[in-house]
């Protein structure tokens, strides 16, 4: 960020969704001081393997900074920016004494007792529930690496399972696994795993098991992202399938539920309880639901829906997002 604000943010180098987010806001802001947070030496493994090189000399802490290093990191910073957690729980109290503005990128289901400047909410998923102050604004996403294309028909069909280490299936691969069977389409199917599945013996069905170092080659050219998730607020999946094209297939729940088509989402049998870090609701889906959703799509003219995504995707791109959060970062340097 050009002028004089000095902007810091503590966040992952990995290719989790924390670490994808770290790495597009700094290559968006690109001055900022960064710390990251490694936890490979920890778990060794394609999981949590950290890239460096993404940053421009990153400091590099292992599973939790202790408070020399926060105090170490804040010397010199106007605004700190943090994504789910500040991973040191008395990050926001230092950063007040030394006089550095706090903001935090929520995730509602892992948002515990933190006491920022200002709660930035990326989607409106238990908005009436996150403290003032907040603002709503999306995370935004890179369209320059994910490049709208319109799909035609639905033949491929995509499904992100991840690393699988979300609890409770939060993706629904497990559900989406058992939907494979009542398919009754012609249809390919792709699954995209961080980790081995096992026990897939539909012959439309590849998995491609792999840790892309680069997260936008996992969007080959598929037609629908099928995405039958159980709870949680933003879905960089959903985010990025829509900036490329696809037509979406998805948990007629909230947050998505305000914006994406009805007639393409699966509605849940109900919901039960869930413990997080909070208390939030669950979604209980048939699996026979995502295959007659798919069924329902298949082979069939998807444009409209592919343009719905290219014009979600367009007023959540960087492009149209880095002036709100550059305004954000001066305000909060106003305030008292």
């Amino acid at each position: 960020m050009r002028g004089d604000i000095k902007i810091g943010i503590i966040g992952r180098a990995d290719n989790t969704g924390l670490g994808i987010e770290t790495w597009e806001f700094c290559r968006h802001f690109p001055e900022a001081k960064t710390l990251i947070v490694e936890f490979e030496s920890l778990y060794p493994g394609p999981t949590y393997k950290i890239y460096p090189a993404r940053f421009n000399n990153p400091v590099i802490v292992t599973e939790q900074p202790n408070d020399y290093e926060i105090r170490a990191f804040l010397e010199g910073l106007d605004v700190l920016f943090t994504i789910e957690t500040p991973y040191n729980r008395r990050t926001y109290q230092i950063a007040r004494e030394m006089g550095v503005k706090t903001i935090l990128r929520v995730n509602f289901e892992w948002l515990y007792d933190y006491h920022p400047d200002l709660f930035l909410v990326p989607s409106l998923y238990r908005y009436q529930d996150i403290p003032e102050p907040k603002l709503y604004l999306p995370f935004p996403v890179n369209r320059q690496v994910l490049p709208f294309k319109l799909r035609t028909k639905a033949k491929k069909f995509i499904h992100i399972a991840g690393n699988c280490k979300a609890g409770y299936d939060r993706n629904g691969t497990e559900l989406f696994l058992k939907a494979i069977p009542y398919i009754k389409s012609d249809i390919e199917i792709i699954i995209k795993s961080q980790v081995p599945i096992a026990g897939i013996k539909d012959k439309r069905t590849r998995v491609d098991v792999k840790n892309y170092e680069n997260y936008w080659d996992i969007w080959e050219d598929a037609d629908v992202l099928v995405s039958p998730r159980r709870y949680a607020g933003q879905s960089l999946p959903l985010n990025e399938a829509m900036s490329r094209g696809l037509a979406i297939i998805m948990t007629d729940m909230e947050p998505q539920s305000q914006f994406l088509p009805k007639e393409l989402s699966i509605k849940p049998k109900g919901f039960e309880p869930l413990m997080i870090s909070r208390k939030i609701d669950m979604a209980v889906i048939d699996p026979k639901d995502i295959a007659k959703k798919i069924d329902e799509i298949a082979n069939q003219d998807i444009r409209d829906y592919s343009k719905m995504s290219n014009r979600i995707a367009e007023a959540w791109s960087w492009e149209s997002l880095k002036p709100k959060y550059e305004q954000i970062f001066k305000n909060i340097c106003l305030s008292h």
